[in-house]
């Protein structure tokens, strides 16, 4: 599937580089509730159902670690886990970014 030009599965690679303008303008909060809440946890569903968003997970991981620094990313994940049911793979994944280990399986 091709969205304008980007394939679907790889418009993480778009939302990367549009949240460092977000993190700029309007804070890291709302940053990573726009990069982690919302597209990666979305993401990550649509993982558990299309392998080719699967396998571009680790990437997307890495991408937003490339943003925001383990404390960034450790303070959205301890708000998310308080805050919103998560599935087992999206718990790993939110793990994985918020630690130094990329280990998500």
């Amino acid at each position: 599937m091709v969205v304008s030009g980007t394939e679907f599965h790889r418009k993480w690679v778009v939302q990367c580089e549009a949240v460092k303008q977000i993190k700029q303008r309007f804070g890291t909060g709302n940053a990573l509730e726009y990069l982690v809440g919302e597209k990666l946890l979305g993401f990550i569903e649509a993982a558990d159902r299309d392998a080719e968003f699967w396998q571009e997970l680790a990437h997307f991981l890495d991408g937003i670690r490339g943003v925001f620094s383990l404390e960034e990313t450790g303070d959205c994940v301890d708000q998310l886990e308080l805050t919103r049911p998560l599935s087992p793979p999206q718990r790993r994944a939110l793990r994985a970014i918020s630690s130094v280990s990329s280990y998500i399986h």
